[in-house]
């Protein structure tokens, strides 16, 4: 009787994260930065609507790009920095996947009545 037993596997499986997870991980960072106001409205054009985030795959590793509202009153650099950070740090975190670059484009100013 032999008391060898199956080895396991090197792997359980492959594991894909899916764009639209990566775009909601941004998504919730982006606003939860003080100084965002929201997401900008998505344009649309006779061919497919536009996100306010995009997620560009490029071999391992992701690029994002986000559109936002931001509020009046507050540096904007240093709020797009923090929005920067807060993306890259959450998305590798929760995924695993390396962001390569974070774009914000600010598309609007909010301000407050």
């Amino acid at each position: 009787m032999s008391n060898q037993y199956p080895k396991k596997p090197e792997t359980a499986g492959n594991v894909k994260i899916s764009e639209n997870v990566i775009r909601s991980i941004a998504q919730v960072a982006a606003l939860e930065v003080e100084g965002i106001e929201s997401l900008a409205e998505p344009k649309t054009s006779l061919l497919r609507p536009t996100s306010p985030v995009t997620i560009n795959v490029a071999g391992d590793m992701v690029e994002i790009t986000l559109m936002l509202v931001l509020k009046s009153g507050y540096r904007l650099p240093k709020v797009a920095e923090q929005v920067q950070l807060a993306v890259k740090e959450n998305v590798q975190s929760m995924t695993g996947v390396v962001v390569s670059k974070v774009h914000v484009i600010a598309a609007g100013l909010a301000f407050e009545n």
